[in-house]
């Protein structure tokens, strides 16, 4: 634990806060079957945070880190508040009161100490919102499909709310989870939808709230944290008339309700040893695997379209291209990948394409092998080896065609001088030389001439894409509000990718190639840049490679706030640059 949280904190050393450690619980006395939250925040630059012993408690989920920031730009200037969290979700172990003691950081050398808590535990009243009987109107409940499971396999997580007829709510507000070690695939719900159900011979309305498809990324026992749902509820309050006809009328008074479901225990088993060649981690029941190549008799110099389709359930959005050996003449571009997923009721699928454009150099027949694909049966408990056939493939000579060991020799050919003045015809020397001293002389002339336009060319596209940079990366984040209009998270955070990445390539003339944060830093350096803004520069660009891997509530939280900040970096970075 000490590590991760050391992980997490690396980044203080470039953060500014004013120096304090604070802790805080959701709530103190608490219940012995109650849910606690205990946070610490932290408002200091520093590095090195130690935990407190929780030695008395479950510790179902944690250590989370969360990171706010507000940004402000006023008079040119920038300025940015940032507070990180660190939380925790325990519950007790027993009643009694317990002492949770301090953590600490290092802010400049010295280690601070956040305050000592004690906290009462209660005896849990058996008569929660959590269980089922008669006499309770309301209560919600989490359904998991499975709780013994393989890494990488799926399952659904269902809360639900359970209303007594003639029982009512008005408004409703539910947290947000954190599901730590699982990816998310949240389902799309219709709240407006009801079921009805008999529980123990009551009637109830039944309403979905939250579904989500889970998928295991490590092994080991892990907790589906549970939901909470705050509602209001009428009641009858005190007697406002009694009248003759219409009888007693009462006063209507809305009281807050705290509704929560259990925590889960999910096992998660590791893969069975030894993994066979040929394993991507996908985890599925049903999975197939297909080539296609648009042709396969053409000329050297022409394109052909390779196509490999991935179809089935399970965590098939999680696919990467891999390696694939195709022929040593064969140029290679980097695949086109089309995704069509579904998100059902216990899974996701559907299929991923990865399209090849080959281009064949030189003549000959070739073979593109066939693909040797293994993926585990969470089912059957085994791995399931699956191929592709093999293409034969014919490349003809065509017009633009150059062999590689084209090479000109001279054979059986004698010259023989014996001296200018052995030659009878000097006419036949001026019919040589000149044409050869003028050829000569062109070819030096078109060396230094050429160079000098394709530099004066280059020089001028340069200076272009410098120009321009600011409107290409304004376009696209144009772009990417079109997208958070549309809910559409993964082309969003694409969008304000390319945004910042192809802005720093053509103000910088930074070839793709040579793309990494590594080289904005010597950039920014370079010219000048504050640190500051490089800090937020590269930061952006962190969020929005974090966001793909991210459930998808929390990437529509951060769309709005990070298009924001990559407007205001780009403003910033400009400004910086004309004022130099």
């Amino acid at each position: 634990m000490k590590k991760h949280l050391l992980f997490l904190f690396s980044i203080f050393s470039i953060l500014g806060f004013s120096q304090t450690l604070e802790v805080q619980v959701n709530k103190n006395p608490a219940l012995t079957n109650e849910v606690i939250q205990l946070q610490f925040i932290i408002k200091a630059k520093g590095n090195d945070f130690i935990p407190p012993s929780l030695s008395n408690f479950h510790i179902l989920s944690g250590p989370h880190q969360g990171i706010s920031q507000n940004y402000s730009y006023i008079n040119g200037k920038s300025t940015r508040e940032i507070k990180t969290t660190i939380s925790y979700t325990l519950q007790a172990k027993k009643e009694g009161s317990f002492i949770i003691p301090s953590a600490s950081v290092k802010v400049e050398g010295k280690r601070i100490k956040s305050k000592t808590i004690k906290l009462k535990i209660e005896k849990s009243n058996t008569n929660t919102t959590q269980n089922t009987k008669k006499e309770n109107n309301i209560f919600v409940k989490q359904i998991i499909s499975k709780n013994d499971i393989f890494v990488g396999e799926q399952f659904s997580s269902i809360s639900k709310i359970y209303i007594k007829e003639g029982a009512n709510i008005q408004n409703s507000e539910i947290n947000a989870i954190t599901y730590d070690g699982f990816w998310e695939d949240e389902v799309k719900i219709n709240t407006n939808k009801q079921k009805r159900e008999i529980i123990n011979g009551v009637p109830y309305r039944v309403i979905k709230f939250r579904h989500s498809v889970l998928t295991s990324q490590k092994d080991g026992d892990l907790f589906i944290p549970s939901t909470e749902m705050k509602v209001m509820t009428p009641t009858r309050g005190q007697l406002i008339s009694n009248h003759p006809f219409f009888g007693p009328q009462y006063q209507t008074v809305l009281s807050e309700q705290t509704l929560k479901t259990r925590a889960k225990n999910i096992k998660v088993r590791k893969l069975p040893q030894p993994i066979p060649k040929n394993f991507y981690g996908i985890v599925s029941e049903k999975f197939t695997v297909k080539t296609e190549t648009d042709k396969t008799k053409l000329k050297t110099s022409e394109a052909i379209s390779y196509k490999i389709t991935f179809r089935g359930n399970g965590n098939i959005n999680m696919l990467e291209p891999f390696d694939i050996k195709f022929p040593s003449s064969f140029e290679v571009f980097s695949p086109t990948i089309t995704d069509k997923t579904f998100v059902g009721n216990n899974n996701t699928g559907g299929k991923k394409t990865f399209e090849y454009i080959l281009i064949p150099r030189e003549e000959g027949i070739y073979i593109i092998n066939s693909i040797k694909f293994n993926y585990f049966n969470p089912e059957t408990e085994k791995y399931i080896k699956i191929s592709t056939k093999d293409y034969k493939i014919e490349v003809e000579k065509g017009k633009d065609y150059v062999s590689k060991d084209t090479s000109t020799t001279i054979t059986n050919t004698s010259l023989k001088f014996n001296g200018f003045s052995k030659i009878k015809n000097r006419t036949i020397i001026y019919n040589w030389f000149i044409p050869l001293f003028w050829s000569l002389f062109l070819l030096l002339f078109l060396s230094i001439l050429i160079p000098y336009i394709l530099s004066k060319r280059t020089i001028d596209t340069e200076e272009s894409k410098r120009r321009k940079s600011t409107k290409i990366a304004i376009k696209r984040l144009k772009n990417a509000q079109i997208c958070l209009k549309n809910n559409d998270f993964d082309s969003f955070f694409e969008e304000i990718e390319k945004s910042l990445w192809g802005y720093f390539a053509d103000k910088f003339n930074v070839n793709s190639s040579k793309l990494s944060k590594e080289t904005i830093e010597d950039y920014f350096n370079k010219n000048q840049i504050s640190s500051d803004l490089q800090n937020q520069f590269i930061n952006i660009l962190s969020v929005c490679e974090f966001a793909r891997y991210s459930p998808s509530s929390e990437r529509f939280k951060k769309m709005e706030e990070t298009l924001e900040k990559a407007k205001l970096i780009i403003v910033e970075v400009e400004s910086n640059l004309k004022r130099k």
